[in-house]
């Protein structure tokens, strides 16, 4: 008789003991999901804390082929259903830069295809003035060429500067059609240098 208490008790230490190593078991697993979690929402954290304290945005082409990085006073907003560019920005302060690449056209020169772009582009808009010079000028070192001109956008009743750069890289042309009102220049001083300095493809 006192064999089988013996044996019942020796049975439930183990039944104790087995019930203690399943709970510890169960208690490391829960503690290290815990931690895990914990530290994934840290790291989270800490990604858009390092956001929100960057002051320069990357804005990708559509295409994924080029991108610009600049800074967020500008509050640009990207159009990513644009058909005529494939980096379309503007802000609410009616900043506009618009990018987009051609192919080289067979027998013809990059300095005619921007020459030809100067008369085209700016006798597009109804009323313009102040048409300047092409000049030609190095992005790193890239050959470029770029004019300029004003123009009236008549829906807001506001003179507007507008510089066009064209450069050459990889065997591609890009345009870089930049535009501002007129009154606000000293705000955008240095916005076509900022474009073309972090431009990457």
């Amino acid at each position: 008789m006192n064999d089988f208490f013996s044996w019942r008790r020796e049975l439930n230490i183990k039944k104790v003991i087995i019930a203690i190593i399943i709970i510890a078991i169960l208690s490391i697993l829960i503690i290290s999901s815990a931690i895990s979690k914990y530290n994934s929402y840290k790291l989270e954290k800490q990604k858009i804390e390092e956001e929100n304290t960057k002051t320069t945005k990357v804005y990708t082409s559509l295409d994924n082929s080029f991108s610009i990085e600049l800074s967020k006073s500008y509050k640009l907003v990207q159009n990513a259903n644009s058909s005529d560019y494939l980096l379309d920005l503007i802000s609410n302060g009616n900043l506009g830069i618009h990018i987009s690449k051609t192919i080289p056209i067979e027998n013809k020169s990059f300095h005619s295809v921007a020459k030809a772009d100067r008369l085209a582009f700016s006798q597009s808009f109804d009323k313009y003035s102040n048409l300047s010079d092409l000049k030609e000028l190095l992005v790193g070192d890239k050959k470029a060429y770029t004019y300029s001109f004003h123009y009236l956008d008549t829906s807001l009743n506001k003179a507007f500067l507008i510089q066009v750069v064209w450069l050459e890289m990889d065997n591609v042309y890009y345009s870089f059609d930049i535009d501002f009102p007129l009154d606000d220049l000293p705000f955008y001083t240095n916005i076509v240098t900022e474009t073309l300095a972090s431009f990457k493809n």
